[in-house]
């Protein structure tokens, strides 16, 4: 809980930087709806409409909030206080990656987290977004949430009319939720045979090839990782790792068929193995018996899979009236700022430094910590005891929004 002292302290600097700093604005944000969180009240405001960069300005300087919204959606009335009322006239396809949804990110600090979430944004957008669905860069914008990760909006006329259900069918695409391994691997006859006048077919499985285009190129990739990742290992160590990831399978699957599966794989016949042939002859006939197939194909969709599907906040992508954090903003609960930036400047950015508001400044001021905490804020660390201490402004915001610290009166 932010002391009264605190919250003042950090409501002026949050109106000093609305003030002095530059408004990035939607598009057509006159068809937007709005909606704020405050330092000093319990509610949320929302169903508002601003005519002009200048009247949401001057909202954010004299309200200071400590959070700001506004709609993926377009509507015919946005300040309309029903949503029947509004008249919703389509929205932004919208992807959010937080660090709450994205694998991986148990445990690590906050700086760690971000790095993981950056990673995952950079591979939505390159692979998924460009390569699969065939955006163009000024058809996205990518915005640092000020918090724990990022968003990417889609803003082309073929996406704005889109249903729930058909922004949920995205969600499955990215998310490979639904992927048919039947249709990675397709099989097909290659012999017929006779047994007591009963005719019978043998099938074959094709390997998808790194010429394949989507989902079947990024399955290619995530076994030749696979592949790459268990021969490095000590036999007893691969087969562990298969074993513990196979557990989860629905089949039952033994320690014979485990170790079957390793050496169609890796044990060499006349100096090649199974995964060379895979790998050079684009062949999944490599396997002695269909179960270690089978066995294959369960570590492909319960570990390939995992590791080569993109990253999402599945309802809110399928929400076609989501209220999403407004660019240029700040963050109340880290003092950042809700930063906006193209594709290239997502490689180089660096929140701890791009996300602190210049607005903020560098006088020092006196804060208390409950804890010892440690920080590095633009290219400076700053290693903290317990107790007072005094710090620049822009590291006292940053301490009292994370409730690392309060204003020492």
């Amino acid at each position: 809980m932010i002391s009264n002292g605190s919250k003042r302290f950090v409501m002026k600097l949050f109106a000093r930087h609305y003030t002095e700093s530059p408004l990035d604005m939607p598009e057509r944000f006159a068809r937007r709806e709005f909606g704020f969180m405050f330092f000093d009240r319990t509610f949320m405001m929302r169903h508002m409409a601003f005519p002009s960069r200048a009247a949401l300005k001057k909202y954010l300087v004299e309200q200071t909030p400590s959070h700001a919204y506004y709609s993926t959606a377009y509507y015919e009335k946005p300040d309309a206080p029903t949503m029947p009322e509004k008249s919703w006239l389509g929205a932004d396809l919208l992807f959010d990656l937080d660090a709450d949804h994205v694998e991986g990110t148990k445990g690590l600090s906050y700086e760690q987290m971000l790095g993981r979430v950056k990673r995952e944004v950079k591979r939505l957008i390159d692979e998924f977004l460009n390569e699969d669905l065939g955006f163009d860069e000024g058809d996205l914008k990518i915005v640092f949430s000020g918090g724990r990760g990022y968003h990417v909006h889609v803003n082309n006329q073929k996406v704005l009319k889109l249903t729930s259900h058909e922004r949920r069918e995205v969600v499955d695409y990215v998310t490979g939720t639904g992927l048919d391994l039947d249709w990675v691997f397709p099989r097909s006859a290659f012999e017929q045979s006779r047994f007591k006048d009963r005719p019978g077919v043998s099938h074959r499985r094709a390997m998808p090839t790194r010429a394949d285009g989507g989902w079947k190129r990024r399955i290619r990739r995530g076994i030749e990782e696979l592949l790459a990742e268990l021969e490095e290992m000590p036999e007893e160590d691969a087969k562990r790792l298969v074993s513990k990831t196979l557990a989860a399978s629905k089949r039952d699957i033994g320690p014979k068929t485990i170790g079957g599966l390793y050496e169609d794989l890796f044990v060499k016949n006349k100096g090649r193995s199974g995964a060379d042939r895979m790998r050079d002859e684009d062949t999944f006939e490599v396997f002695s018996e269909k179960r270690n197939s089978d066995a294959f194909l369960e570590l492909v969709d319960l570990r390939v899979k995992g590791k080569v599907k993109g990253e999402t906040d599945e309802p809110v992508t399928s929400d076609v009236r989501r209220l999403i954090r407004l660019p240029s903003s700040l963050h109340g609960k880290t003092g950042f700022e809700v930063v906006p930036m193209t594709r290239e400047k997502l490689d180089r950015f660096d929140p701890f430094r791009d996300a602190v508001p210049r607005a903020f400044g560098e006088e020092e001021v006196g804060v208390s910590l409950e804890a010892p905490a440690s920080v590095t804020l633009r290219g400076v660390g700053f290693d903290l005891d317990a107790g007072p201490t005094r710090v620049p402004s822009y590291v006292a915001v940053h301490l009292i929004c994370r409730n690392l610290a309060s204003l020492d009166n």
